[in-house]
């Protein structure tokens, strides 16, 4: 890249710094497993006294509004597969992430229950299981009206870092699973809370429509059914649309699970003293042809065969990333199973059009310095002086040293003796030129260069409190469902201050 420097500008700083003291507002805790060290993702922990909760994070993260340290109350920490935990929340500490640790709970089957059964065996007694459990969802989930609120997130995820960050507290309507989540006039959603996270990156190129062209998913569209963001969460879901069309592969799910799988026990595992299959499961290779593969697990309880989780992913042949995936999981409260959380997310393509590049470079006379600005945001650990090369009447100049301004701006000192000495206010500055090479925008582009980004497009709900028997209220503005959430009209409740956002926890909070 070279390009002419056109102006001089004359930049005077002055730099305010301040302290002041900082209350505790919030507790940070991970959960790793005993042995492993692994994060446990998407734990529950409820809280004794009020019965409110939260889920983990994908790495095992979440944080907790300060009060209930204050208020001493309890934290019940359960999980799939693990021991539950009690911990006092007076124990929590201040100002540091809090390790917990949860003990594995799991039985290997082919070892202990199904010793010496046939493979054929095995595999009908999982699909008489599975059979069982979509034919008692009628009697295991809410027929009546009851709401849930809780975390709402959408989010755009390049190599491991979260863009693009909307997060919201949402209270959902349901009349019932015999009733159609997207069509019943009931099923209703309430934003009590709304925000763009500034705190995690933001890049437009990442939220441009799908258009088969600049975005587009490969090999595959996806539905519109859903309307908005929260919409197309909801229709991936087919336990609670179990008799509505679903994802591909599921379809219908009532209809074409059974026939569309093979199933395999593979082990018991325990929620509390619940028993519960964990009953792996893939598709038949006739329904993804040469191109596609699916798979998952279906958690089944002994007792009474409600599901208490489901994963299914869809990939490309001959690529380990999802093209797709979804993770439901529904929990008990009294006779009945409620929704826990919902995670669907769906990999991408950004054909750029969009070029990283200088947006403008301008020399300060008097700081004998550059000021580079860019067209994007900065990964700033990719900035380094000696990808900045300056001459002036084709005399090399030595970058001395370089500073980041702000997100998008680095000011490259010139050492002075390598500036001739005529170089004044009147100098003309088409005698200077440069080139950059090798930084980085913060979706790794690199500077010049028009690459494709593949990326992760993410849509989450994470219940904290459910309420049975519960009625709509005539008094909330509801969330239009065919515009983004940004568009619905928050509602300004005291209750909306009880429930908290349960965002990531970034690398240096860790």
């Amino acid at each position: 890249m070279k390009q002419k420097i056109t102006t001089i500008i004359i930049i005077c700083i002055t730099t305010l710094g301040f302290s002041q003291g900082q209350s505790v507002e919030e507790i940070f805790c991970k959960i790793i497993e005993t042995d492993t060290k692994y994060p446990v993702p998407y734990a529950t922990i409820q809280f004794k006294n009020n019965g409110k909760g939260v889920v983990t994070n994908v790495d095992g993260d979440f944080r907790i509004p300060y009060q209930f340290k204050r208020l001493k109350d309890t934290l019940i920490i359960s999980c799939l597969g693990f021991e539950t935990k009690t911990i006092p929340a007076v124990t929590l500490l201040d100002y540091k992430t809090n390790i917990i640790t949860l003990k594995p709970k799991i039985e290997l089957l082919n070892q202990v229950v199904l010793k010496g059964k046939t493979k054929a065996t095995k595999e009908l007694e999982a699909y008489g299981l599975v059979k069982k459990a979509i034919a008692n969802i009628p009697f295991n989930y809410p027929k009546e009206n009851h709401s849930s609120i809780g975390y709402y997130r959408d989010y755009q995820m390049v190599n491991g870092q979260y863009y693009n960050l909307n997060e919201a507290i949402i209270e959902s309507f349901d009349a019932g699973f015999d009733t159609d989540i997207m069509m019943d006039d009931y099923n209703d959603s309430a934003l009590l809370s709304y925000k763009e996270n500034n705190d995690f990156p933001r890049d437009s190129t990442l939220l441009v429509a799908y258009d088969g062209s600049s975005k587009y998913i490969k090999n595959t569209t996806l539905s519109g059914q859903g309307g908005n963001e929260l919409g197309i969460l909801n229709v991936h879901n087919p336990i609670r649309n179990f008799e509505q069309l679903s994802f591909s592969f599921v379809y219908v799910f009532k209809e074409k699970f059974l026939e569309n799988h093979i199933f395999k026990i593979y082990r018991k595992v325990y929620l509390n003293d619940t028993v519960i299959y964990e009953i792996r499961f893939d598709a038949k290779s006739f329904l993804g042809g040469s191109s596609h593969l699916a798979s998952g697990k279906i958690f089944v309880a002994k007792d009474n065969f409600a599901i208490h989780k489901l994963e299914y992913q869809v990939l490309e042949v001959n690529n380990a990333n999802p093209l797709f995936e979804v993770e439901i999981e529904y929990k008990p409260k009294g006779d009945l199973m409620y929704l826990n959380y919902i995670t669907f997310n769906n990999r991408f393509v950004v054909s750029d059009q969009f070029v990283f590049d200088t947006e403008s470079v301008d020399f300060n006379i008097y700081e004998q310095a550059f000021y580079v600005k860019f067209n994007n945001e900065l990964d700033t650990t990719s900035v380094d002086r000696k990808d900045f090369k300056f001459k002036y009447e084709k005399r090399k100049l030595l970058v001395e040293d370089v500073e980041i301004i702000d997100g998008r701006t680095v000011k490259v000192a010139i050492a002075d003796w390598s500036l001739p000495k005529k170089v004044d206010e009147n100098t003309d500055m088409a005698k200077f030129d440069f080139r950059i090479k090798n930084i980085l925008d913060i979706t790794k582009r690199k500077v010049s260069k028009s690459p494709k980004i593949m990326a992760s497009q993410y849509r989450e709900f994470f219940a904290q409190d459910i309420f049975e028997d519960k009625q709509k209220s005539n008094n909330l503005e509801f969330i239009l469902r065919y515009k983004p959430l940004s568009e619905s009209k928050v509602n300004d409740l005291e209750i909306a201050k009880t429930y908290w956002m349960n965002t990531p926890l970034k690398s240096n909070q860790l």
